[in-house]
């Protein structure tokens, strides 16, 4: 008699492990799911937005500036944020929030800089179309002009050079006079203000990194907010221990 309770509190204890293992994969493999899945919409928005809205004649110029199309950050980032945080029912209940908060903290990055990696991308490959270079001579040229402006390469490069100048040249003869074009612009706005020579690049410098970080924080305060009400949902619907 004692010999079947114990084999049978066995099994139990076999199938339940079982169980919670099935769920800690479903887990996993829901999260990377979603991640690939938002990187790929994040990028798929930013191609969109460069090129039809972005190239509208007159106002695609302002709506580059203020990088209108982040705005769907809402979106976006509420489905992320809600999603991990609806996915933890599939976790130990004992699980400590930091563990649950992992997969969103690497998304984060992963997914608002998917729209500038597509963006770098189509920049270069624009800069060898118009200027008759390979792809690998683009992107070497990029970089160097990067590497001078920001003192970094490739997508944070681009990153930090667009808070700059929001609207990169595809020629390679623009893109090497673009440092004294820019020079340029700014001396005559002090020369016809009267305004000392250093404020107007301390103001171009202040609102395109104001838009930038506003729309950082309008991505991470989204996915925070929902995902606690995922983290509340899976709170709500899961099966009480017996």
């Amino acid at each position: 008699m004692t010999t079947r309770l114990s084999s049978n509190s066995g099994s139990r204890v076999n199938t339940r492990s079982a169980t919670k293992s099935v769920k800690v994969l479903r887990y996993i493999f829901a999260t990377v799911l979603l991640i690939f899945g938002l990187v790929a919409a994040k990028g798929a928005i930013a191609w969109a937005s460069e090129m039809f809205v972005y190239n509208l004649p007159i106002f695609g110029g302002l709506l580059k500036s203020l990088e209108l199309m982040e705005v769907t950050n809402v979106i976006v980032f509420a489905i992320l944020g809600v999603s991990l945080g609806a996915f933890t029912i599939w976790l130990p209940r004992r699980q400590g929030l930091w563990v649950k908060l992992l997969p969103l903290i690497i998304a984060i990055p992963l997914v608002f800089m998917s729209g500038y990696g597509v963006r770098h991308h189509l920049w270069v490959q624009q800069v060898a179309v118009q200027s008759e270079l390979l792809p690998a001579q683009a992107e070497q040229v990029t970089n160097i002009l990067l590497k001078q402006a920001t003192g970094n390469a490739g997508i944070f490069g681009f990153f930090r050079f667009t808070v700059q100048v929001p609207i990169l040249p595809t020629d390679l003869r623009a893109l090497q006079s673009i440092d004294e074009e820019d020079k340029w612009f700014r001396s005559e706005l002090t020369r016809f203000s009267g305004l000392e020579p250093g404020l107007f690049t301390l103001v171009f410098k202040v609102t395109g990194w104001s838009i930038r970080v506003f729309y950082i924080l309008l991505a991470l305060v989204t996915a925070c907010l929902y995902f606690a009400r995922g983290l509340v949902w899976a709170n709500r619907h899961r099966q009480p221990r017996r």
